[in-house]
């Protein structure tokens, strides 16, 4: 039987439970493919539901507010998905009659849809022979043909991933290669005498799977050292939200470029910004967050001022809880929620 023969019979079999699956609405495909980019099914799960409950149709989440669309995401990461997700709803709701673009092309028009999404909803939706090459897809397919070539994108695959794929059940064969590659044919540990199509597997037949694929060497992440302050002005936290950009839309507490062993170096960077008779409290726990390209090493202060520069904002405890935060300030956000318990900030 040949490779699409035997992945299917197996995916049949053993084809992961999940929420999306089965699914034909588009709007609910769309949905789980941009979540579930760079994160993990079972993390996806709950905010899948949680997304659904609150907004359970493309017209619905037009409609939304984008600070309550965040504040769903929150955690999440990689927000310019959640950002990305909102346009692309109002573009779909208000300028298409709700109805997504039936095919993969004009899929892509979207903000936020790439081609491997693109081609994921297109074959899921409406049966369009796509593949949704992501790097799972781009693993197996490697390993499959001992494909010799560095990889620089999965998209280096397309013309054997065409050839090898289901024409009349292309959904299907998509999300079985998903399962597979999350599954049994993972980066480091592959099941090969568990694996479907293993007698289709070039790699297999070499006892050569782990040295495939063959990527371009990794670029060095760029470290960045920030100091992150709780700043209370009247018995409020001071907050605000970020611009366009990394974590754009999102709220983020007062924060200094740089590290400092001396709080006066750091009273006076402060002040430089724009606050006024600034008081620092007491150190808080040093905390890390790790971006795709990019690394956050953060110091912690609790501190007073008298007064901020525009932009910055006093809110409460309710209004603290109420902001959408990105999951790399987690540390210093638990910190202010159980500080306000305590009955202040």
């Amino acid at each position: 039987m040949s490779f699409s023969t035997d992945l299917l019979n197996w995916y049949d079999r053993c084809a992961r439970v999940l929420p999306w699956r089965g699914e034909r609405d588009p709007y609910r495909i769309w949905l789980s493919e941009i979540m579930l980019q760079q994160t993990q099914a079972e993390t996806v799960k709950g905010y899948y539901a949680r997304f659904l409950a609150a907004f359970p149709d493309v017209m619905a989440l037009a409609r939304a507010d984008e600070r309550d669309v965040l504040k769903l995401w929150e955690g999440l990461g990689y927000y310019s998905r959640a950002r990305n997700l909102h346009a692309a709803a109002k573009i779909v709701a208000f300028e298409l009659g709700g109805a997504f673009p039936p095919n993969a092309e004009g899929l892509r028009r979207l903000p936020g849809i790439g081609p491997y999404a693109a081609n994921a909803i297109a074959s899921i939706a409406y049966g369009k022979p796509a593949p949704a090459l992501d790097g799972n897809q781009a693993r197996v397919l490697s390993r499959i043909l001992a494909w010799e070539p560095v990889l620089k994108t999965p998209f280096d695959l397309l013309s054997p991933a065409l050839a090898l794929m289901s024409p009349d059940r292309p959904g299907d064969y998509n999300q079985a290669l998903m399962d597979l590659g999350a599954g049994i044919c993972t980066p480091k540990g592959p099941k090969c005498a568990a694996c479907p199509v293993a007698c289709h597997c070039s790699a297999h037949a070499g006892d050569a799977a782990l040295e495939y694929p063959h990527k371009p060497a990794p670029v060095a992440k760029k470290e960045q050292d920030l100091t992150i302050l709780l700043m209370t002005m009247n018995g409020k936290l001071l907050v605000r939200q970020r611009p366009k950009g990394l974590l754009g839309g999102l709220y983020e507490f007062v924060a200094v470029e740089g590290h400092f062993d001396d709080e006066a170096a750091l009273a006076a960077a402060l002040s430089a910004r724009g606050f006024r008779n600034v008081r620092l409290i007491r150190p808080l726990p040093d905390a890390k967050h790790v971006f795709t390209h990019r690394v956050w090493r953060m110091q912690g202060w609790m501190a007073q001022c008298d007064a901020a520069p525009e932009g910055f904002m006093a809110v409460d405890g309710a209004q603290l809880n109420a902001l959408p935060f990105p999951s790399a300030l987690r540390v210093y956000r638990e910190i202010a929620e159980g500080v306000k318990k305590g009955g202040k900030f």
